[in-house]
């Protein structure tokens, strides 16, 4: 009897992906919109955003529970909210340019991040969906994990800001100290580190 092996395979991420796609960020408390880039990782560990002032939002794609387009995602309410999307005309196709993503720790303790995309056709959920059931980032090793997290927050010049260093392990400052310290890095909050 012929066995077959099983191998575990890291997720191929499209290019259209990594390159980002433009995309207006939306809250349902708030009449206030922003335009954003939203992005994955190339290894497909992170889904992250940057807006206009270059500040990066961060979603671990591990935590998405649900991924939602057209009708089943959440519309604005506010009334300037849907006058930016031009969802109140008769012949708006805004549903094919909505998506909420579903995340959380749990099925209980859910968030939901609204986008409406710039042109139709960029929602794909089905593109999401083999990221956040891929059983090899379950059993990713932690070290590579931070890494790609840590290198997403390169500067112009590819050095990692120190102050990200210490985000990531906000309970253990000294031990953070310790460690770059002795690995000859350089340490407190404004200096920055190669990568």
């Amino acid at each position: 009897m012929i066995r077959k092996r099983y191998t575990l395979k890291e997720p191929e991420v499209k290019d259209y992906l990594i390159k980002g796609e433009r995309f207006i960020k939306w809250k349902e408390d708030s009449t206030r919109t922003t335009p954003v880039i939203m992005k994955i990782d190339p290894k497909g560990f992170y889904l992250y955003w940057i807006n206009q002032s270059k500040e990066i939002e961060f979603l671990d794609i591990a935590t998405i529970r649900d991924t939602r387009t057209g009708k089943y995602a959440k519309l604005p309410k506010q009334p300037k909210v849907r006058n930016v999307f031009n969802m109140d005309f008769p012949d708006s196709n805004h549903l094919a340019r909505t998506l909420t993503i579903v995340s959380g720790p749990d099925t209980v303790n859910l968030m939901y991040h609204n986008f409406f995309a710039s042109k139709e056709k960029i929602v794909q959920v089905r593109h999401f969906y083999h990221f956040y059931y891929n059983v090899f980032h379950l059993i990713c090793l932690s070290v590579w994990y931070r890494y790609v997290r840590l290198s997403l927050h390169t500067n112009k010049d590819g050095k990692i800001p120190v102050k990200h260093i210490h985000k990531m392990f906000p309970a253990d400052k000294k031990r953070v100290e310790n460690a770059l310290a002795s690995a000859h890095l350089p340490k407190g909050k404004v200096r920055t580190t190669w990568v």
